[in-house]
């Protein structure tokens, strides 16, 4: 069964997350930080993998800049979940393609993996990540080539919709992306689960 599991703000929604996810203490996760590789203070994704470990889940983090896409898959097919944290979304893109998460992610999750997006991490799976460039800075991945991303959905997920620090960058999106791609705004105590093709807002 193919999960996926796709926040704004993980930490927000770990009660919703233990009640529609078979997760149980002792299972395995790749955290996966990369897309905050240029803030010095993270404290969203402490908060995240603080939220794991509360659960009893066993925490390993895998910066996947770098990484030969081999040797990624051979972590990756240990762990029992997949977690990938909040940040930049073009930076985290750009390296997604360049270590071949972005080819391997479809079979560990045939594999069973649970895929876990926080933030950015939810917005890299959808068929495109253009309509976020109002929030995220795409000078930060002066390498990516190409806006698309992973197409593990086919709805592009719009984080932190409740915020009052994006209210008008969001009012811009909607009004110049909602006829162009289909959009799921998402508020911090929200998230979307998606087992098997299935989707709905929790």
């Amino acid at each position: 069964m193919k999960t996926l599991f796709l926040s704004s703000t993980f930490s927000m929604v770990t009660d919703k997350f233990t009640a529609n996810v078979p997760v149980t203490s002792g299972m395995t996760a790749a955290f996966i930080p990369t897309a905050a590789d240029m803030y010095d203070s993270k404290p969203w994704m402490d908060a995240d993998r603080q939220a794991l470990e509360d659960m009893g889940i066993i925490v390993e983090d895998c910066d996947i800049k770098n990484m030969e896409k081999e040797d990624l898959y051979n972590i990756l097919k240990t762990k029992d979940i997949i977690f990938v944290a909040g940040g930049n979304t073009f930076y985290l893109l750009d390296w997604a393609n360049r270590c071949g998460l972005s080819h391997i992610l479809p079979k560990l999750l045939d594999e069973g993996k649970i895929y876990v997006g926080s933030s950015a991490g939810s917005v890299l799976v959808g068929p495109t990540i253009e309509p976020v460039q109002t929030f995220d800075d795409p000078r930060e991945a002066p390498g990516l080539t190409s806006y698309i991303g992973l197409g593990l959905i086919d709805t592009v997920i719009l984080p932190h919709y409740d915020s009052e620090k994006y209210e008008e960058q969001y009012q811009a999106v909607v009004q110049e992306w909602s006829d162009k791609v289909k959009l799921q705004l998402l508020q911090d105590d929200e998230a979307v689960l998606i087992c098997d093709g299935e989707s709905q807002i929790i």
